[in-house]
């Protein structure tokens, strides 16, 4: 979940297809509010263990680097980021702890000594929200050639690398990158990797012209049903709380004002591949513009990772797929293949 305004209500279970059974809103006025100490948020990412299933060097790197030996796709490491994870001793009564170190990477698919345009993917903003780095990934593997006769694109497949692999929104500290997206300054490594590498490549491809832009950029997140557990667990610890009046069904799209054109294309393709788009009047109590929220219309908000790219694009988009059924043992086609379609649909 990528916005700002919500209280969940919500029912903790759903019909399979588009509709809502009666829902049931979590008591936020029960749960402690007051900020966990400091030391709880230093500690709080390194207790979550390694899911297997979803180790990053097993699951994502050779995908990636596999991509990097095909003709036309040239593989960049652009940073690194170390993580400390609590493991138990083989007996199981004593703790360890260890520090992994994690390659950032990035593909750059076409030929990028031809001045075409170039558009930008992002997935694993936030590492428990699966569906972006395996839509990324599934692009860059099955469809990316297709276009590259006309434009180059560059795909980040998975920012936060440690919270993808332990499922968790938030990186060492507990820190939500997709608040930190700031040029300068961020105080998350994932982040700072981000934002360097991304001002790198557009002055190696735009030769320092402040005007040259990339064409657009778009971040895929999810709305999955951990987020329930989220939002209390914010609560607890005296951070964000997330309002939202039903739990969405289906994508939407967070836009730019003047990315509305082009965020229309997006989510008309997405509605004409056969995925649902969310139908609700409002989101976030912000109108519902048939699957486009507009950022005027959300209030003021800062450190989205939207928001750093605009300021390298000339058009710049979130895609929000939500469903409250969807955790880790949905299917990988009912989360990936929406998010392909909004990729498909900033294409030209």
């Amino acid at each position: 979940m990528n916005n700002d305004r919500f209280v969940f209500t919500l029912s903790l279970y759903s019909d399979h297809k588009y509709s809502r059974m009666p829902t049931a809103k979590p008591n936020m006025n029960e749960i402690k509010t007051e900020r966990w100490p400091q030391e709880k948020f230093e500690r709080w990412y390194q207790e979550h263990p390694v899911i297997p299933s979803r180790d990053y060097v097993k699951t994502l790197v050779p995908r990636i680097q596999a991509l990097g030996e095909r003709a036309g796709c040239k593989l960049e490491k652009y940073g690194e980021a170390s993580y400390t994870t609590d493991s138990e001793a083989g007996d199981g009564s004593v703790k360890k702890t260890s520090r992994v170190t994690h390659d950032l990477y990035r593909l750059l698919i076409g030929d990028f000594s031809q001045e075409r345009p170039c558009y930008i993917i992002l997935g694993g903003t936030h590492g428990y929200e699966k569906g972006g780095p395996l839509a990324a990934l599934k692009f860059a593997e099955e469809e990316a050639s297709r276009y590259t006769d006309q434009l180059n694109i560059v795909i980040y497949p998975c920012l936060s690398p440690g919270p993808y692999e332990k499922e968790l929104r938030f990186t060492e500290g507990r820190i939500d990158i997709n608040r930190d997206a700031f040029l300068d300054n961020a105080k998350s490594q994932e982040m700072r990797a981000f934002a360097k590498s991304i001002k790198e490549l557009h002055q190696r491809l735009f030769n320092g012209d402040p005007n040259g832009k990339f064409a657009a950029a778009i971040d895929l997140h999810e709305t999955p049903f951990m987020d329930i557990a989220i939002d209390k667990e914010n609560a607890a610890a005296g951070g964000e709380a997330f309002k939202l009046d039903v739990f969405p069904k289906g994508m939407f799209l967070i836009a730019f004002n003047e990315d509305q054109h082009l965020a229309n294309k997006i989510i008309q393709n997405v509605r004409r591949e056969g995925h649902h788009v969310v139908d609700d009047e409002t989101l976030y109590g912000a109108p519902n513009n048939a699957g486009v929220l507009l950022m005027s219309e959300t209030g003021p908000v800062t450190g989205r990772v939207r928001q750093l790219l605009k300021h390298f694009a000339a058009a710049s988009f979130t895609t929000e797929y939500c469903d409250i059924d969807l955790t880790d043992e949905t299917p990988d086609a009912e989360r990936v293949d929406p998010q392909m379609a909004a990729i498909r649909g900033m294409l030209p």
